[in-house]
């Protein structure tokens, strides 16, 4: 398929910055929302944990070797912290404030993902941000939830990743105008910057796991020659943060593909360059649709080596699964020549799979991308994008009164006491 998932944000276009500042008297988060698009930076900001209780299941899978139907009830314990991106199923500050509390209640980390671009000049002199920079960073913070751990992302590419982040300013992902318009990853200016600002970020969040280049692998499928200049940029960034940071794990996270394809194998073989700077590998995972198989929305058809071959790529590297979903729904795009048959029963099924071999794997997280379905939002504000269309059916909920049955196989392993 010629599309990929990172353009999602594309759709996303002028959020009203009220997200930034949104609260109410039923908001357990207590304070400001991010904001919920790409017009004011991504995400609709972090997921909290309401805590967690006791609950069965196993370790293993049919796709890592272990059982698929239904685990051990005795297990009471998991590798992997259990949280959502807060993407937000309406342009609204009531569904801002709805979905904050449901992730509250069904995860137990707190999870920001920043696709928004860079504020680079400001980054690289030191001058304040833009307000609208500003608003969102401090509306963010002010949702963590406090005693929960945080996995914080942040993307040096643009949202096509096909090339350097756009500009963080009073919107999202603008052009790079004057001499940021053609300075590269090996402009020592954009070096400097991109580290200023992951460091001013990690001051500001406190995170306790820092994906500092979300789908990196993306940007070797798209400009192999650019994935060079990125390396180099991307070691550079990395040996300053762990210079202020030893203990902090930083990593990058790829965007899975079929394990036979051949753009797993350019991975394999372009990650290797990257591999000394990174920590752990993080991953992107919705093989519904980006893996290529038959009969693509039944989980039981993935390869047995769906999530595993992240090992393969980056050997010896923790695993997270840093962003995934299934569909509830049949999904069908004319635009794409997509029509994938899915079900209820089939994002059961793969939740119950894929908490099961990420925990047979010690991934260290999962972050579920949406925790319910977007209809009024793509409706509305993205205006029925068939890009955004692929993610629309993904949530745990499908509207925000009807829970799915996969999200009870979810919560039971949230149940389960974390090992980390």
């Amino acid at each position: 398929m010629a599309f990929r998932r990172s353009t999602l944000l594309l759709c996303a276009l002028c959020l009203p910055v009220l997200f930034a500042g949104c609260s109410s008297e039923g908001d357990a988060a207590g304070g400001s929302g991010g904001s919920a698009g790409g017009g004011t930076g991504g995400s609709a900001g972090s997921g909290g944990s309401a805590g967690s209780g006791g609950s069965a299941g196993s370790g293993g899978s049919a796709g890592s070797g272990g059982d698929a139907s239904g685990g051990t009830a005795g297990a009471a314990t998991r590798s992997m912290r259990l949280g959502f991106s807060p993407w937000p199923w309406d342009a609204t500050v009531s569904a801002v404030n709805d979905t904050y509390l449901k992730v509250a209640a069904h995860s137990d980390m707190n999870a920001h993902h920043l696709d928004a671009g860079i504020p680079w000049e400001e980054a690289l002199t030191g001058a304040p941000y833009p307000t609208n920079v500003e608003n969102e960073l401090s509306g963010r913070v002010s949702r963590l939830e406090p005693g929960k751990p945080l996995y914080l992302a942040l993307a040096p590419l643009n949202p096509a990743r096909n090339e350097l982040a756009g500009v963080w300013g009073a919107s999202s992902n603008l052009p790079r105008e004057g001499a940021w318009a053609t300075r590269d990853f090996d402009s020592p200016e954009v070096q400097t910057a991109y580290g200023n600002f992951a460091l001013d970020l990690i001051d500001r969040f406190q995170p306790d796991y820092f994906n500092d280049g979300i789908e990196v692998s993306e940007l070797l499928l798209n400009d192999a020659p650019a994935f060079d200049k990125y390396v180099d940029f991307a070691c550079n960034v990395y040996d300053r943060i762990k210079q202020q940071h030893p203990t902090l794990p930083v990593f990058v996270s790829i965007a899975l593909k079929h394990p036979d394809s051949a753009d797993r194998k350019t991975m394999k073989d372009g990650m290797v360059k990257l591999l000394p700077c990174t920590d752990w590998i993080g991953v992107s995972s919705y093989g519904y649709v980006f893996y290529g198989h038959a009969n693509a929305g039944d989980p039981n058809n993935l390869p047995a080596d769906w999530l595993s071959q992240a090992q393969d790529i980056a050997p010896g590297k923790p695993l997270a699964i840093a962003e995934t979903g299934w569909i509830a729904e049949d999904l069908v795009i004319p635009t794409y020549g997509v029509d994938v048959k899915a079900t209820e029963a089939n994002q059961h099924a793969y939740v119950e799979r894929m908490l099961r071999d990420a925990n047979a794997l010690g991934a260290r997280f999962v972050m579920w991308f949406t925790v319910v379905d977007f209809d009024p939002f793509w409706d509305g504000l993205l205006a029925q994008d068939p890009l955004a269309r692929i993610w629309r059916d993904t949530g745990l909920y499908a509207d925000t009164d009807s829970p799915r049955t996969g999200l009870s196989v979810w919560d039971e392993w949230l149940a389960r006491q974390p090992t980390d």
